[in-house]
């Protein structure tokens, strides 16, 4: 009595050999892309985050007490840690785009910049950022108090960067 598929012969143990090369590089690849996909959707929160604090002080929220907390809402609310944004900047600009003191009225800007530490998976072999920095500018729409300017991020002392 031969066996139950007589064709296979001597290669019976050939595909499980070849799986067995490939899976990693599969695996690898499969959590390469989670991994990668996860990071975008950090990206876009972060920047919609951003964008959503840069409105709030273009529209004239008073001192760096409100934008500490607009600022710790919206990266809340879009699935980020406060804890994590290790550094915010909010910057006038005027209308030649140069960065000023205080707001314009009349064709101004605010620009929010902050920095933020996403996480990692920590797979081998796919490199991922350590930090994501981003930006949002907006136009300046009836700024009443230039208290923001100097605000420092979330639990910030002053002799942090920024």
């Amino acid at each position: 009595m031969g066996s139950a598929d007589p064709g296979r012969g001597a290669d019976g143990g050939a595909v499980a050999v070849e799986f067995a090369l490939v899976l990693p590089l599969l695996m690898l690849f499969l959590f390469g892309v989670i991994q990668y996909g996860y990071g975008l959707f950090q990206l876009q929160s972060f920047g919609a985050a951003l964008t959503e604090v840069s409105r709030g002080a273009s529209t004239g929220i008073g001192d760096c007490t409100d934008f500490d907390r607009l600022l710790g809402t919206a990266v809340s609310q879009n699935g980020i840690s406060p804890a994590e944004v290790t550094d915010a900047k909010l910057e006038w600009l005027g209308s030649d785009g140069q960065v000023t003191s205080a707001p314009q009225r009349v064709l101004g800007q605010v620009r929010i910049t902050a920095t933020y530490r996403p996480f990692d998976l920590g797979i081998p072999l796919v490199p991922f950022p350590d930090t994501i920095t981003r930006s949002s500018t907006t136009a300046v729409q009836g700024v009443l108090s230039s208290g923001l300017a100097g605000c420092l991020p979330i639990g910030a002392s002053a002799s942090s960067p920024g």
